[in-house]
C-alpha cells in the first residue's frame, strides 16, 4: 500500500484557510502562541508585592533609589509598578513562512531581559512547551488525516 501525502497538504491547507478567516497566517498565529506562554512564564517568575516588601523592609531603608530626592515608599511603589515588565515585554520581529517550514524571531524589548532569562530559562520553558503543544496540535492533524486507511 502506498500512503498519498496530499491529505496532509489538504490538511495545512485548511489551517491556513482557517488562520486566513481570523486575519492571520498560520505562523502568525503559532508567533502569538509563543508570545502568550513566554508572558505567562514570565507572570511567573515577576516577584509578588508581598516579596518586593519584604525585600526593601530587611535592607532597612538602604536600597538604590532610582530618582534622586525618592522616598522609600516611592520607590516601593514604583518597583511594584515595574515588576511585571519582563513578562509584557515580548515581542515578533520577524516571521518567515515557506512551504511547511516556519521560522519566528521573538526579542524582549525590557532592559534586563537577557540578565533575566539567563537566570530564569523563561525562553527555552517557552519554547519547549509551544513545541510540544504545536505537535500535538500536529499529531491530532494526522490522526484525522490518516484513520481513513
Amino acid at each position: 500500500m502506498r500512503f498519498d501525502p496530499s491529505g496532509f497538504d489538504s490538511a495545512f491547507d485548511r489551517m491556513e484557510e482557517t488562520a486566513k478567516r481570523q486575519g492571520k497566517t498560520v505562523a502568525e498565529q503559532q508567533g502569538q502562541f509563543f508570545i502568550k506562554i513566554a508572558k505567562e512564564q514570565g507572570w511567573l517568575i515577576a516577584p509578588s508585592p508581598q516579596t518586593i516588601f519584604e525585600k526593601i523592609k530587611s535592607l532597612k531603608g538602604r536600597i538604590r533609589h532610582y530618582k534622586k530626592g525618592s522616598t522609600v515608599k516611592q520607590e516601593l511603589d514604583r518597583r511594584i509598578r515595574a515588576r511585571g515588565t519582563f513578562a509584557r515585554k515580548w515581542v515578533t520581529t520577524k516571521i518567515e513562512s515557506v512551504g511547511f517550514s516556519i521560522r519566528i524571531w521573538v526579542m524582549n524589548k525590557s532592559a534586563f531581559s537577557e540578565i533575566v532569562d539567563k537566570q530564569k530559562h523563561v525562553f527555552d520553558k517557552s519554547a519547549e512547551m509551544a513545541k510540544s503543544g504545536y505537535k500535538a496540535k500536529l499529531d491530532k492533524l494526522a490522526d484525522q488525516t490518516t484513520k481513513a486507511f
